[in-house]
Order: structure tokens, then sequence, then C-alpha cells
């Protein structure tokens, strides 16, 4: 099911915030309302979780908690 552009954003500025380097680089959606594949969603969010590494901070566990919502994964 494709992830809204809204709700891919709102994850990608979460996981942003908090660190990851990945989702810095990752490029904002602006499908109209097609969406994204959910492929999107989840290599953004396993990219963020590799690169917080083994001991995230409990600011980087919020905020995949709150991504991983926008992202259903």
């Amino acid at each position: 099911m494709p992830i809204k552009d809204r709700d891919y954003n709102k994850a990608k500025a979460l996981l942003e915030a908090a660190g990851s380097k990945s989702a810095e680089k990752s490029h904002i959606k602006h499908t109209g309302s097609k969406g994204s594949p959910d492929g999107h969603g989840r290599s953004l969010y396993n990219e963020a979780q590799q690169d917080f590494g083994g001991q995230p901070t409990a600011a980087q566990l919020e905020a995949l908690r709150k991504a991983s919502k926008f992202l259903g994964v």
C-alpha cells in the first residue's frame, strides 16, 4: 500500500531531527496523489536504525517509534 507523501515527509523530518544522516540525504516526496511504495518507507526506517547504531538515545528511539507509525512498519 503506498505511503502518503505527507506521512513519508513527516517521518523523514523526525528521523532527520534525531540525527539520521540517511534521512537527511533522502529527498522530500512530492508525487501528488500517487504516494510512494511502502518499500521506500521501510528503507528510510531501516537506514535510520543503522545510523543510530546499537545504542540509540531515548530521542532516537522516540523518533523511530513515531516514524514507524507514519510509515506503517
